[in-house]
């Protein structure tokens, strides 16, 4: 399986390694250790490198570079790919932009994040022409520099820019037109199957190229671990030490990471990264912007995907609640056959779903909202952003005549799966006038919920949040000026 790596123009053969091999590992086996390793789970940005891809519009391709987390990502996904690593931005013993403003800013002390901060903007300086602090905060906002230096840092990306005009183009833009070339040649889709011995066992790894070839992998293997991104089923690799025995990407399968944005609905294929759905989410929803800008950091967008999200079933998951509040659909597929069920029937309990041997999520259907809906999210977690929720709650109001007609109302973190809540949609048609509608709603969510105490909240906690959050959105449904933090850029 071969990639191209930093400035080579030869493509680099990954070997003969085990599938659960991370990049991160690879990297540092291969004496390319300016990339460091700090969390091993994709807090700390230490890992950060940049990966190119070939991406196609009106028939003009073009290698496009983004940021990851390389202690999350597989090194066998980094077939047909371009891996840039810190060791690849220096050209004839000049420093690339990126490091040569980080130097003049004294952007760097201890050192040991720099390297994931210069891999952040240089991804920042492939993909822009000029940049103003929001951007520059939501590059770097996968990056933790224990040492406190972000304002040298900040100064830096401006600096890069500054100075952007005046510098020569840099080896990957100008080599752009044969970077793609190569790439080309590699990403002749077929499907790859490999074993890898282990003492007496095999390890076995699918990337197929077509929905039929994942159909057919998944429908004879009883011991498949189906991956997109890993950012999720990674963490048992590098936090559990779990060795997986037969792993199937999706990453290949074009039928997967297609977005069909239709008069009625809007299609999103399982194998979608959050950041490639994100336009087409917030051109139909506006308010979900900032809403997805919490999320999680711009490496873990930049892999993540929505699929992955549902089908791990986590019951404090973000995206799960927003879609159940929406009406969205999940189509799944076994073999030959199709069916399509609601998203809030997917979970049963606790990491458990409806999901059949052998099956898979093929893709996640919303319809598009009009006119008469508002969609309204809260997020509640001890970071801004780049963190996990103690309480996610989505609210689709319909209205007539500026009365709500109907609530759709969906948790994340109040029960063991992302839940939708029925009884309070039927008790604030009713009473959404209520001076007092907090403490009422508490009422119901306590009768409706039984949520659970973790390091994040306690279960009294989330009920009397959630309750207050129900408060909050009455307000912002009528127009009340309601502060609203995630509007923050922290541009302060």
């Amino acid at each position: 399986m071969y990639f191209l790596l930093n400035q080579n123009s030869t493509p680099t053969d990954l070997g003969a390694i085990n599938p659960n091999t991370t990049v991160l590992e690879w990297l540092r086996n291969n004496q390319l250790v300016g990339t460091k390793e700090g969390c091993a789970s994709g807090d700390c940005g230490a890992c950060t490198a940049v990966i190119g891809e070939i991406v196609t519009n009106n028939k003009s391709s073009k290698v496009e570079y983004k940021s990851i987390n390389t202690c999350m990502a597989l090194a066998y996904g980094l077939a047909g790919k371009h891996l840039v690593t810190v060791e690849g931005l220096a050209e004839e013993g000049k420093l690339h932009p990126s490091q040569k403003a980080m130097v003049l800013e004294n952007g760097s002390q201890c050192g040991f994040c720099t390297p994931g901060f210069v891999m952040s903007l240089f991804a920042l300086y492939q993909n822009k022409n000029s940049v103003d602090l929001h951007q520059i905060n939501e590059t770097l906002s996968g990056n933790l520099c224990r040492c406190t230096g972000y304002k040298p840092i900040i100064a830096a990306a401006f600096s890069m820019f500054n100075e952007k005009s005046d510098e020569p183009l840099d080896y990957y833009k100008k080599n752009q037109k044969n970077i793609t070339k190569i790439l080309g040649e590699l990403n002749n889709p077929k499907h790859i199957s490999l074993s890898y011995k282990k003492s007496n066992k095999t390890i076995k790894y699918d990337a197929p190229s077509t929905i039929n070839e994942l159909s057919n992998v998944l429908i004879n293997s009883t011991s498949a671990n189906i991956i997109a991104a890993g950012t999720d089923l990674s963490l048992e690799i590098t936090q559990s030490m779990k060795e997986f025995s037969h792993i199937v990407s999706v990453n290949q399968v074009i039928e997967l990471k297609e977005i069909k944005d239709n008069a009625k609905e809007l299609e999103i294929g399982a194998a979608v990264s959050y950041e490639d759905a994100a336009s087409s989410l917030i051109s139909n929803w506006p308010d979900l912007g900032p809403f997805l800008q919490r999320f999680a950091s711009l490496p873990i967008k930049n892999w993540a995907t929505i699929g992955g999200n549902i089908a791990n079933a986590s019951p404090i998951g973000d995206m799960p609640p927003v879609l159940i509040a929406l009406d969205a659909k999940l189509k799944l597929r076994k073999g030959p056959v199709s069916r399509t069920i609601n998203l809030e029937d997917f979970f049963i309990t606790y990491k458990k779903t409806v999901i059949q041997q052998g099956e898979f999520i093929e893709s996640i259907i919303i319809p598009k909202p009009n006119e008469n809906q508002r969609l309204i999210t809260h997020k509640m977690s001890k970071r801004y952003e780049d963190d996990i929720s103690a309480v996610c709650m989505a609210i689709n109001i319909t209205s007539t005549n500026n009365k709500p007609e109907s609530f759709k109302i969906a948790f994340g973190g109040m029960s063991g799966i992302p839940q939708r809540s029925n009884i309070l949609e039927n008790f604030l048609l009713k009473n959404w006038q209520e001076d007092n509608i907090a403490a009422l709603s508490y009422k119901v969510l306590k009768e409706e919920f039984s949520p659970f105490t973790d390091v994040r909240a306690t279960s009294e906690y989330r009920l009397q949040v959630s309750a207050n959050l129900i408060k909050k959105t009455i307000l912002m449904y009528q127009d009340q000026p309601v502060e609203n933090l995630a509007e923050y850029s922290q541009s302060s």
